[in-house]
């Protein structure tokens, strides 16, 4: 990477509003329709500003009929850097409730923690973050959401703890004040979607 991929990846505020959008949804693939529709832009703007993107490496596209998904390219070398400068610019809530969207079977989610976290290299390397996770959600959508959120927050994923529950369960404990979900709801935590209880 060199001074020529810096003045490509900030030549735009058009760039900017697609990577604000996408990279903080490393699930999501979007056709140009519906960057169009969240983003209230051009489709031909976006189209020119995809393909920038895709050509310097930072997004990949797939064809599906007859439109193609733009979403991050996992292989990126500067991924990690670039998720931390678009959660610096958006905000740690705002990227995390990004990331939780469109996953099978959530119903809530939250952080056990008050957001923004600290500085990763400030925080205590031994203490867990926990995520809590209520709904019907299959395993491996668990271990992606763990994964991004600990990419979201700058630290290893298993600082994050995923914290699960079926829903039912979830509000038995809560009725009858279990010590782990009355501490995990009258601590510090953050939304992140839906109703905690």
């Amino acid at each position: 990477m060199d001074g020529d991929f810096l003045s490509e990846l900030f030549a735009s505020k058009l760039r900017a509003a697609v990577l604000g959008h996408v990279v903080p949804r490393p699930h999501r693939g979007y056709s140009l329709t519906e960057l169009s529709r969240v983003l209230h832009l051009p489709i031909s703007s976006l189209q020119h500003e995809c393909y920038k993107l895709e050509r310097i490496g930072i997004l990949t596209s797939t064809r599906q009929g007859a439109s193609r998904r733009y979403q991050v390219n996992p292989g990126f070398p500067a991924r990690r850097e670039l998720t931390a400068l678009v959660v610096r610019a958006i905000g740690q809530q705002q990227a995390l409730q990004a990331t939780m969207e469109h996953v099978t079977g959530l119903d809530s989610a939250f952080i056990a923690a008050a957001l923004p976290l600290s500085e990763p290299e400030e925080m205590d390397a031994t203490v867990a973050i926990p995520l809590v996770l209520v709904g019907q959600v299959p395993l491996e959508e668990i271990d992606a959401l763990q994964l991004r959120v600990g990419t979201l927050l700058g630290v290893p994923p298993n600082r994050v703890e995923a914290v699960f529950y079926l829903s039912e369960d979830w509000r038995s404990r809560v009725e009858q004040r279990a010590p782990y979900a009355v501490w995990l709801l009258e601590g510090p935590r953050t939304h992140l979607t839906g109703e905690p209880v």
